[in-house]
C-alpha cells in the first residue's frame, strides 16, 4: 500500500513525540515543539536548527532528531541524524533551502500538534488573564 507523504510524517511525528512521554524533558521539549515552527519562520531554517545543536540539551537533540527522522520517513532527507541535517541545511542551494523549509515547517507543525495533544505542557493558566 503507497501512503501520501502527509501520512508519512504524520505517523513518524506521533511515534516520535509518543516515545517522548515520561521523559524528564517532557514539558521543555513541549515548550520548545510549540515554538519551532515559528521560530523556521521568523530565523530561517538554518539559524532554527543551528540553535538546537548550540544549546545541546537533551529536549533541543531531541527535536533535532525527531525533526530530522520525520523528514526522512517523508523522503526529504537522506540525512542520518539532526547534526547532518543541519549540514545539509547550511550547504544547500536556494531551491533546496526552500524545498528543505516547507518539509521542515509540516513535519514540525505535526511534531507540534502532537507535543500538544500527548505530553504533559506547561501551566497555561500562568499566561492566562486573571492567572497566577
Amino acid at each position: 500500500m503507497i501512503k501520501m507523504r502527509t501520512h508519512r510524517l504524520a505517523t513518524e511525528a506521533y511515534r516520535r513525540v509518543n516515545d517522548r512521554k515520561d521523559k524528564p524533558y517532557e514539558k521543555d521539549y513541549s515548550s520548545l515543539a510549540h515554538s519551532f515552527p515559528s521560530m523556521i519562520l521568523r530565523n530561517g531554517l538554518a539559524q532554527a536548527t543551528g540553535f538546537l545543536l548550540a544549546k545541546g540539551k537533551d529536549q533541543h537533540n531531541a527535536l533535532l532528531d525527531d525533526l530530522n527522522e520525520v523528514l526522512r520517513a517523508a523522503n526529504a532527507t537522506p540525512s542520518p541524524n539532526g547534526g547532518e541535517l543541519h549540514d545539509k541545511i547550511i550547504n544547500a542551494d536556494l531551491s533546496e533551502t526552500m524545498q528543505l523549509t516547507r518539509h521542515s515547517l509540516e513535519a514540525s507543525a505535526w511534531i507540534k500538534r502532537y507535543s500538544q495533544g500527548l505530553l504533559e505542557q506547561e501551566d497555561e493558566d500562568r499566561y492566562s488573564v486573571g492567572g497566577k
